[in-house]
């Protein structure tokens, strides 16, 4: 019988770990936040609690704190992990490959004006 890999997945990130590590950083009310989602303070005191929250709730928290917890978590995932967001270096990349370009071009036109000095 043939042996098969599984990949043992990663423990995902606890959420409201999350949650209580920006407050504290932020030094934020939970009870302010708490008025911002329109919920009770120990409903939220319950979120900082949990290892999981549904997408919208934590969309909310969010909006609420004006913090992405999304990209948070997104940059704890591999590198090679595809993903349907645009490349925010995309432009700088081209940017660059323009002035490397520009460099090679310069370069060759200094090597020529020094060829001409030499003779001249």
């Amino acid at each position: 019988m043939k042996k098969r890999n599984y990949t043992i997945q990663k423990q995902s990130p606890h959420i409201g770990n999350m949650l209580q590590a920006r407050i504290k950083f932020r030094r934020i009310s939970r009870a302010s936040v708490a008025r911002l989602l329109k919920r009770a303070p120990q409903t939220f005191n319950e979120f900082t609690k949990r290892h999981t929250l549904q997408t919208e709730i934590l969309w909310q928290i969010c909006n609420a704190m004006k913090h992405n917890f999304f990209a948070d978590l997104a940059a704890q995932l591999p590198a090679d992990f595809t993903t349907y967001a645009p490349d925010p270096t995309l432009a700088l990349q081209e940017a660059l490959e323009q002035l490397r370009e520009e460099n090679k071009l310069l370069n060759a036109q200094l090597a020529t004006l020094k060829e001409v000095m030499r003779k001249g």
